[in-house]
Formats: C-alpha cells, structure tokens, sequence
C-alpha cells in the first residue's frame, strides 16, 4: 500500500545519501545498525524506533565535523585535514536529514505492520504465519532493477550482514558447500555456517585464471587463481579457491571478473574520495 511505497522510497533515499556523506565506514555502520535494530511491528516501535534513529543522525553529523579532519590528519596530514573538514561539515548537513528519512521509514513501516497486524486477524492461521520474500536488491553501482530472483534477494539480505555491508551488491555464486558473494569492490567467500573463508579486494588483483591443480597426491580438482598485484602479509601472492565441478569454477571467474572489470571502469578512473 502508501505506507509500504513510502518507506521503500524513504529508505532508497537515505541509502542514496549515505553514499553521497562520502564517509564509507558510516555507511557499513549505518547498514548494520539498521540490520540489527530489527523490523517495526507496530506504530509505536516505529515512532520509537524512528526517533532514535534521528538522534543517531543528528548525533553523527556532530562528531564527524571533529572525527573526520582528525582521521584525515592521520592518513594524509595537512591536506588529508582539509579534506576532513570538507567531509565533515558535508556531513554535518547530510547526516541528521538521513536520520529524518530514516526515522520517517520506520514510521512507515509501523504504519504498514499495523495496519497487516489488524487485518491478519481476520485471516485463517495458515496465512498468519506466512513467509514474506526478501526485498528485490539494486545491482552494481548504477543501482540497477533485474527481473526478480529469490537467490539475488537472499544473497544481497547476506550481504548486509557481513564486512561488505554497506557496499552495493553485484552478485553472487552458490558453491553448494560455499558461497561467494561480490559487491562492487569485493569478493567474500563464506562457508555454509557463515564463516568469513576469504576476502580479496578488486583492486589487489592482477588476474584471474581457471584450472585444474592437485588435490593431493593421487587426484586433481578445479580451481579459480587469483595472482594479486602485492603478496599478502603471510607472503600468499595467488589465492585458490577449489571448486566441485568445472562449470562452478568457470562461473565463479566469470563473475570475479566481471566484477573486476566494473571496478576499475568505476573507480579508477575517478580520483578517490574516500
């Protein structure tokens, strides 16, 4: 209904202004603040809820006028302060209005479960407890609307509960005893428990090759090598992901290098402002 589109429009904007803060941790922290706080149920939790996140706001755009020229100082020192304070007092403006526009979601989304939370009452137990499908996710960094996919919808929702959170969703590979997910600056690859198996950022890589290596002595099995521009700190310079079958293997390339490739198209060509 009003209140579900509202929301969906509210949350797309503060989402679009995070970005635009130019301060990526606030973003990753901000999504996992939201992914954590949980969903208003009524309109109540959402007012609640929706205050404290206008605090939130508010209270981040006042620290980051001294946080972000310090950091700044630190990385890059005078210029690195100059630009601080460029990002700080543009946060200073951003921040407490996506703090509004969040505590308006949440208002809209207290509408909408009470408003489901009345009518549901009137429905047999069966559709009571039915499930609702994942959101349908933005693609890459132009935020682009495919046809509808439960296992997109998912991955993207795991997404946000991980490092990359924060980050625009791209794709993912279901490995069966694995999964890779891929945001528009990184590769993260999870066991089934959730377990963090590997992070590699596009930017370290320097190519990317599908073939067979030794399992162990008697046998051999696919695998995707990604050969990195600098060795890691324990000396790696080719990290190995094996994989069950060939076609696994030759998708998995196919999306690291797709990702890959967008990322230098989008990032290096534009100086960087983070």
């Amino acid at each position: 209904g009003i209140a579900d589109s509202a929301s969906l429009l509210t949350e797309t904007f503060s989402k679009n202004m995070a970005v635009l803060t130019l301060d990526r941790n606030y973003a990753q922290r901000r999504d996992r603040l939201k992914n954590s706080d949980g969903v208003s149920t009524t309109f109540a939790e959402g007012v609640e809820s929706g205050v404290i996140k206008l605090i939130r706001g508010i209270v981040e755009g006042v620290t980051g006028v001294v946080r972000a020229p310090i950091k700044g100082a630190e990385k890059r020192g005078v210029e690195g302060f100059a630009k601080g304070i460029g990002k700080g007092l543009l946060g200073l403006l951003v921040k407490p209005v996506i703090g509004l526009s969040d505590a308006a979601t949440d208002v809209m989304i207290g509408v909408k479960g009470s408003i489901k939370g009345t009518n549901r009452n009137n429905l047999p137990l069966s559709f009571q407890f039915q499930q609702i499908r994942p959101r349908r996710t933005f693609h890459g960094q132009d935020r682009t609307l495919h046809q509808y996919s439960i296992e997109d919808a998912t991955a993207a929702l795991l997404l946000e509960r991980t490092r990359l959170a924060g980050e625009q969703y791209l794709s993912h590979c279901d490995m069966e005893d694995r999964v890779a997910l891929f945001s528009v600056k990184r590769l993260l690859l999870l066991s089934v428990d959730g377990k963090e198996l590997l992070l590699v950022k596009f930017k370290q890589i320097r190519d990317v090759e599908v073939r067979e290596v030794l399992k162990d002595s008697s046998s051999i099995e696919w695998a995707v090598l990604i050969y990195l521009k600098t060795p890691r700190k324990n000396g790696n310079e080719v990290e190995v992901i094996s994989c069950a079958e060939k076609n696994t293997a030759i998708d998995l390339s196919s999306k690291l290098e797709r990702g890959f490739n967008l990322y230098h198209d989008s990032y290096l060509k534009a100086p960087d402002v983070c």
